[in-house]
């Protein structure tokens, strides 16, 4: 079972920081979900909305800001909005990697191409379909997960998934089922349930016999 960090450690820490990404790792994670954009003057950075303005202490959108000024901003208890690139070499285990902007896949393609290890402990994902072919095509050895909200039956998320040329299905737990995680998985797909926020829910996940969880929370579910 992988356990991923929503943002880091989202529940206690400042969301898509290096600290919050640290303390995730502390907490037990196995993985470590996080956005990308891209600057003005492009630097592929950690950011989920497209402005600023909730997140940190400035205002404006990401994409039209430049690295120096998204840098000089406070996103929570001192932290800065790191890059991808620092991000890696900062945190050793794998990553979820949600593309948040197009204009992201070709500078994450590039940077997993040019390092094999990377790309093997990185799953990129996206709401949209449109974004996993474009990481397809950029980069074909590329480890893909269609995200679906509100989950369907089992044959529309294959349907769906398969689509995307995606290797996973990241599924709402709560309409997700144990026959149709054995639906997925005999479909070739590996299947990440969310949000999964506390024990109680963890449990039903083990339950479902998902491959993963994501979570706000991960410290409440290594808990004794």
């Amino acid at each position: 079972m992988i356990i991923t960090g929503h943002r880091g450690a989202l529940g206690t820490e400042p969301e898509n920081t290096l600290r919050s990404f640290r303390r995730a790792v502390a907490d037990g994670c196995d993985e470590i979900e996080l956005d990308l954009r891209v600057t003005a003057d492009g630097e592929l950075v950690i950011m989920h909305d497209a402005t600023v303005d909730r997140t940190t202490s400035g205002s404006g959108e990401v994409a039209g800001l430049t690295y120096d000024e998204i840098r000089s901003l406070d996103a929570g208890l001192g932290e800065q909005v790191p890059t991808w690139a620092e991000t890696v070499d900062a945190i050793d285990i794998r990553f979820q990697a949600e593309v948040k902007a197009a204009e992201a896949i070709p500078m994450l393609a590039q940077s997993l191409k040019s390092d094999p290890a990377l790309a093997e402990r990185t799953l990129i994902t996206s709401f949209h379909p449109e974004m996993l072919l474009a990481m397809r095509a950029a980069f074909p050895a590329a480890s893909t997960g269609l995200i679906i909200g509100r989950t369907p039956p089992a044959a529309e998320v294959i349907a769906r998934t398969k689509a995307a040329e995606a290797n996973a299905s990241l599924c709402g737990i709560a309409d997700l089922t144990a026959a149709a995680v054995a639906d997925l998985h005999a479909a070739g797909l590996a299947v990440t349930a969310w949000p999964v926020p506390d024990q109680s829910t963890f449990a039903e996940a083990l339950a479902l016999e998902v491959d993963g969880v994501t979570t706000d929370n991960p410290h409440l579910l290594r808990a004794p």
